[in-house]
């Protein structure tokens, strides 16, 4: 079944703990600059991304943050650009590096993250 392919200005949400919309996530990857589906560059290959002063159930507000980039692999078995498997609608990985702090100690966990929307619904990708 075909899903839409993710472009710049998609959707990253944590999937668990973590708290949607808190802290600065900033998606690392690079998108396509060639290859663009409703006007944004289409993401190929692992999609890497980062937490900052984040908030999580049981942790202290503002100390979660992404051990390293996070990473979502693509799950496009056809659709390829540059030689790579596209990103699309729903990739997730169910257990990105996590730390935060519980009363100042710091507590490492697993979060997983889903591209719940891909930016774009016209192009699609298997």
């Amino acid at each position: 079944m075909s899903k839409n392919i993710a472009v710049q200005g998609l959707t990253l949400r944590p999937q668990g703990i973590v708290a949607p919309g808190s802290g600065s996530l900033t998606i690392t990857s690079t998108p396509s600059t060639k290859v663009k589906a409703g006007g944004n560059g289409v993401y190929a290959g692992n999609l890497q991304f980062t937490l900052a002063g984040g908030n999580a159930t049981g942790y202290d507000p503002g100390t979660v943050v992404t051990v390293g980039p996070g990473s979502i692999s693509p799950t496009a078995t056809k659709t390829k650009v540059g030689g790579q498997a596209v990103v699309l609608e729903g990739d997730q990985n169910l257990a990105v590096s996590m730390t935060g702090t519980i009363s100042g100690t710091p507590t490492p966990f697993t979060e997983p993250w889903k591209v719940t929307a891909a930016g774009q619904s016209k192009a699609k990708g298997t």
